[in-house]
């Protein structure tokens, strides 16, 4: 079917045609912005209203396609969709744009219309052949979670209930939380839900806020539906091992606000009311603290992944898009969640690590993994859905099959890896998948001697004719009728003194069954024939056929009826049997899926221009933090950088804080993202992007970089930058790493200045974390002589010359005590007046004495520096001579006599520095 409508029929057909449909849509209640109504009409599908421009907009580009439809005050914008239009359409709201969606279908009465699918981005069972169906397959996690919360004054206690579709997972978590909802915050970048439900009234509450902030769906639901004694009886059908009798002792019932939400989130996807899916979840409690915390400032800065809903990720510009070389769609979404999900427990991520250097030392064993055997593997998770929901099909059947087959040559090259990590490839791949194969064995025999695999060549999925005596029997006479078609076909071709199979064809359809086919040019062979009945002509020839053709066609039409009821009971006991192999899908999808992802790892670290490098691993609170040569890995892919890498050592000796300073441009922000992004790599398990790396584990990854308004939510620039602040400041531990870039610049200078000296000093004092901190206020740089042990001063290096500025991007130890505002408005060829006068209005507001006019000059200014730091000091002792003074025994012409003797000493010092002030006083 063609991409637009193209035929004017319904287009532009009576108005009458769609009063119906559109009165039904304007007697819809309101559904909320981020919901969209479909009308299915049979042969096209129709979007009114907003719905509608939507459509025009995001299908079409174009605002041509709407239509007026309706009568008198009731017209509305219409847009028509055909088939294709549809599918791409559904796709753009549910999987881009987190739209809810409804369609409607007509009943009897035509003015009748009911709802007959729905679906949201939490919940896309509905829908799956729509978004998923033929080659496509699903490379996005459809999660929904409710959220319950009982306040008791400053106390926050939230109730989480989650559920993972795709996964077949169930979770329940509560805990206590802050005013700003940072651990509610952390939970959802940890689990990535696409929709999340809140008893009705609360969208507009900080908690829902926050999870709009993060970019989840927030659906209201009633009250009522959030309730633990309701969910228990759910559970007890759903969780495979649960019965109702041991339901309420369950620990993960104890969590009583958890439960009510898992209990609308199950009341929300109607899963009880299909028993396929009975037995066929697991539940667990769902420990906060087992990965590491992101917050979604940090997710962002870090381009963790795509973080706008505009489309998939460019290639190499987000973390994801650099790391994620995975071959299975199961894959893609288990790199995403290892990504949300930074592991904590040092074993876990030393036994990735250990993986992902068995294959970077294997080229033979990553190859051929990943280019022969991983691609042959289907969407496991997705085929035990089916299967579980009796909506699998032949096609799912053999795509497992062939899965199956791939299995023991898979094994078989993982065997052949003889280095240091063997036994871990063993235990964590080769046994679970050999495994796997054993109980599959039964299930490959079934398949191969119960479906035609000579007909699934051609892409037809069908049982063997010699499996069933009485479809045997069909067959047979099937292949009776077909060879009488034949003969018929070679007769009417004497007949009328053509060529059979070229001139005149024998073919079938739906609409007529058999019948024979000539080209408008042979028509007059049959003109006036009263042998043959026409059927109908158009451009492409005459369709014709005799009376023993016709009396043929409808018995075959009979036997194949027969055919298709009798193959209909065999299929069904085929997947009947196969749904059996549910559990055995699942866990062998889980070998495969980590098998992908840590293929992946290792083939994204020897495929960067530079080789990552597997990081040392210290216990937390251990150590130092120590990165040689750290580079940023989605910069150094892009075309055109030549990457400046940078050394990095936090704690000990070396201090935990570190405040760098620099022009902008000069690369401040881009050290802090590539130490965080190497730690967060770290954490997964993958190597990274450095010479060398000593890494202690730490508990989270908190950011303060950049900051946008939120005009659509009344959150300035500012008031944002001070939210993630506080989050910080109330989340962060000591083994916590910060990154904090520009913090202040959204206010005034004075305080600014006086809010980044105390959150800096905060931190450095009071919290101890690693943090980076990268600021424009120079003076911030004092704070490493009132914290020594803890604070460090770094700068971004730049050169000039001649009103030119030479960005080095290199951080070296030691405070930049200078701006360079000057040289990039020169270089932006700002007018020569509007410079001079910028440097004369600099030298007003502030102390440049140590630059000055020869500041392209290196030993001029070394010199300055010098006379500032003579100066400095004598003024501080003329100022502590004069704090001596006994002024209440002093008159006014005797201080006034006193203050010339002091201001004459300290000018016949003729210092530089002193004379500048002078004279900028004046």
């Amino acid at each position: 079917m063609s991409n637009s409508i193209s035929k004017d029929d319904f287009n532009e057909g009576p108005q009458e045609y769609h009063t119906g449909v559109i009165a039904f849509f304007k007697s819809l209640p309101e559904a909320g912005r981020a919901c969209a109504q479909i009308f299915d009409r049979g042969d096209y599908y129709s979007v009114h209203g907003e719905t509608a421009r939507l459509a025009a907009a995001t299908v079409f580009h174009t605002n041509a396609v709407i239509k007026k439809r309706g009568s008198g005050q009731n017209q509305v914008d219409t847009v028509f969709l055909n088939q294709s239009n549809f599918e791409t359409f559904i796709r753009e709201l549910l999987l881009v744009k987190q739209y809810r969606v409804s369609i409607y279908k007509q009943q009897n009465n035509k003015n009748d219309w009911a709802e007959e699918f729905k679906a949201s981005p939490g919940n896309l069972s509905q829908l799956e052949d729509v978004l998923f169906g033929g080659s496509q397959e699903q490379t996005n996690n459809a999660a929904v979670m409710g959220v319950k919360i009982a306040s008791d004054g400053s106390n926050k206690t939230v109730g989480v209930g989650y559920i993972d579709i795709t996964s077949r997972v169930l979770r329940v978590c509560q805990f206590t939380d802050t005013e700003n909802f940072s651990n509610l915050e952390a939970l959802i970048v940890q689990l990535g839900p696409k929709e999340c439900l809140l008893p009705h009234g609360e969208a507009k509450t900080r908690h829902g806020a926050c999870l709009e902030r993060n970019g989840v769906l927030v659906t209201e639901r009633k009250k009522t539906d959030f309730s633990a004694s309701d969910a228990a009886q759910d559970l007890s059908r759903l969780v495979r091992g649960w019965s109702s009798g041991s339901v309420v002792a369950r620990p993960e019932m104890q969590h009583s606000l958890a439960t009510g939400a898992l209990g609308a989130a199950l009341k929300y996807l109607e899963l009880t009311s299909n028993e396929g899916n009975f037995g066929q979840f697991s539940c667990s409690v769902y420990d906060l603290n087992q990965f590491m915390r992101l917050d979604s400032a940090a997710l962002k800065a870090l381009h963790v992944e795509t973080n706008d809903n505009t489309g998939p990720a460019v290639h190499n510009t987000t973390l994801l898009s650099v790391l994620d070389k995975c071959r299975t769609s199961a894959g893609h979404r288990m790199m995403a969640q290892w990504l949300r999900q930074p592991l904590l427990d040092i074993n876990q991520i030393e036994e990735r690590q250990d993986l992902v250097t068995a294959f970077v030392e294997s080229a033979e064993m990553r190859n051929s993994v990943a280019e022969v055997h991983l691609k042959r593997v289907p969407d496991l998770p997705r085929i035990a859905r089916r299967l579980a929901k009796k909506q699998a099909n032949l096609q799912d059947c053999h795509r497992l099959y062939q899965c199956a087959e791939v299995l023991p040559d898979l094994c078989e090259s993982l065997a052949r890896y003889e280095g240091p990590h063997c036994a871990t490839i063993s235990a964590v791949f080769i046994s679970p998948i050999q495994e796997s194969v054993g109980d599959l064995s039964k299930f490959q025999e079934m398949i191969e001697t119960t479906v035609d695999l000579d007909q699934v060549k051609q892409g037809v999925y069908v049982i063997k004719p010699d499996f069933d005596e009485e479809l045997c029997a069909i067959r047979g006479s099937l292949d009776t009728l077909e060879s009488q078609l034949n003969s018929a076909l070679r007769v009417a071709a004497a007949d009328l003194g053509l060529e059979a199979g070229k001139t005149i064809k024998l073919e079938q359809n739906g609409q007529y069954g058999h019948f024979f086919r000539v080209t408008l040019k042979d028509e007059k062979s049959i003109r006036n024939n009263r042998a043959y009945h026409t059927l109908d002509t158009n451009k492409a020839g005459v369709r014709f056929r005799n009376s023993r053709v016709a009396d043929i066609s409808a018995e075959y039409s009979t036997l194949m009826k027969q055919y298709e009821k009798q193959q209909h009971k065999v299929v069904t006991e085929i997947l009947a049997i196969a749904s059996g192999y549910v559990e055995v899908i699942q866990s062998l999808s889980f070998a495969l899926t980590t098998l992908d992802c840590i293929s992946a790892l290792a083939s994204a670290a020897v495929s960067s221009l530079v080789p990552y490098v597997r990081p040392h691993m210290r216990p937390r609170g251990s150590g130092s933090l120590h990165l040689v040569q750290c580079r940023h890995p989605c910069l150094e892919l892009q075309d055109g950088v030549s990457y400046i890498p940078n050394d990095t050592s936090m704690g000990e000796d070396n201090g935990c804080f570190h405040i760098i300073t620099g022009p902008n441009m000069g690369g401040k922000s881009t050290y802090l993202r590539s130490v965080a992004t190497a730690v967060l790599m770290a954490h997964v398990g993958s190597y990274v992007p450095c010479n060398e790396a000593s890494i202690p584990i730490v508990d989270a990854i908190l950011a303060r970089v950049g900051a946008g308004d939120c005009q659509q939510k009344g959150v300035s620039t500012f008031m944002a930058e001070m939210l993630e602040t506080s989050s910080i400041l109330k989340t962060a531990t000591r083994d916590s790493l910060i990154i904090v870039d520009e913090l202040g610049r959204g206010t005034s200078t004075y305080d600014g200045f006086g809010l980044a000296w105390a959150i800096s000093e905060h931190i450095a004092r009071e919290i101890k974390s690693y943090c980076l901190f990268a600021t424009h206020f120079h003076e911030v740089t004092a704070l490493a002589e009132v914290l020594p042990e803890t604070v460090r001063n770094f700068h971004v290096a730049a050169a000039t010359s001649e009103d030119t500025l030479t960005l080095l991007y290199q951080v070296l130890p030691g405070a930049c005590d200078r701006s360079f505002g000057i040289h990039c408005a020169t270089i932006a060829h700002f007018p020569p007046k509007v410079v001079e006068y910028a440097k004369r209005k600099a030298d007003e507001l502030e102390d440049n004495f140590a630059a000055g006019d020869d500041e392209d000059n290196p030993d001029a200014v070394v010199k300055r520096r010098k006379e500032k730091s003579e100066g400095e000091e004598l003024i501080k002792a003329t100022l502590t001579e004069a704090s001596g003074w006994k002024l209440d025994n002093m008159s006014d012409d005797e201080l006034e006599q006193a203050l010339c003797i002091l201001k004459s000493n300290i000018v016949a010092k003729d210092n530089s520095y002193i004379n500048h002030l002078l004279a900028v006083s004046y």
